[in-house]
């Protein structure tokens, strides 16, 4: 036991070590990953509902103003067994986020995200009530968002983000799927790699003031 908190300890102070070494996020973002996960919402304006998630993202800041971003949705039901409509409303995004400022802990960004949905839909069929098989559906996303950093891994977020579009012909019962899905909390941030600048490369003595 004491060799595991041992190496458990050596490898905590080492993490630390590294990332209190580096340039920190709110300084520069490129080379940085940003994620999160939790609980989420969401509004269905056909369905006149409102939507359960368990929701993750991320960022991968490629520049310093613009990243990669993802997210993935796990609806739970959104109409009891016996309803018609969404019964299950899963997706995956992904795209660009463009932020707007360069340094700062205070980090507003929009996004543009298409996606994919995988939904199941209840219908009545006479007197009986089927639920589709699930399937893809294509989606654009649109977000608005900001970031605070508190800390070297830590910051919070909060995020609005609008879906739009229609289930395809092998679901029996076309069904709109405009949303609005909303998520805040606590993320984390990490720095992947440390960005080269220019006279990085050259000796010490021969870099500007600036180097």
């Amino acid at each position: 036991m004491e060799a595991r908190k041992k190496i458990s300890i050596g490898i905590l102070l080492m993490v630390l070590g590294i990332n209190a070494g580096a340039q920190r996020i709110w300084e520069e973002r490129k080379g940085c990953f940003r994620g999160q996960g939790n609980l989420a919402a969401g509004y269905l304006f056909q369905q006149r509902q409102v939507g359960a998630y368990i929701t993750g993202d991320m960022d991968l800041f490629f520049d310093n103003k613009v990243s990669m971003a993802g997210s993935a949705w796990y609806s739970f039901a959104v109409t009891n067994k016996d309803q018609p409509g969404l019964r299950a409303n899963h997706a995956i995004f992904g795209g660009l986020n463009y932020h707007f400022t360069k340094k700062g802990r205070f980090d507003p960004y929009i996004g543009l995200t298409p996606g994919v949905s995988l939904v199941s839909v209840a219908y009545r069929d006479g007197e009986t009530m089927n639920t589709s098989s699930i399937s893809p559906v294509p989606v654009i996303s649109a977000a608005v968002g900001m970031n605070y950093y508190i800390g070297s891994i830590f910051h919070f977020f909060a995020k609005v983000q609008g879906v739009s579009g229609q289930t395809l012909g092998n679901i029996p019962v076309h069904t709109r799927l405009e949303e609005i899905k909303i998520t805040a909390g606590l993320g984390w941030n990490i720095r992947i790699w440390k960005p080269k600048h220019r006279g990085d490369s050259l000796p010490v003595l021969f870099r500007g003031k600036n180097g």
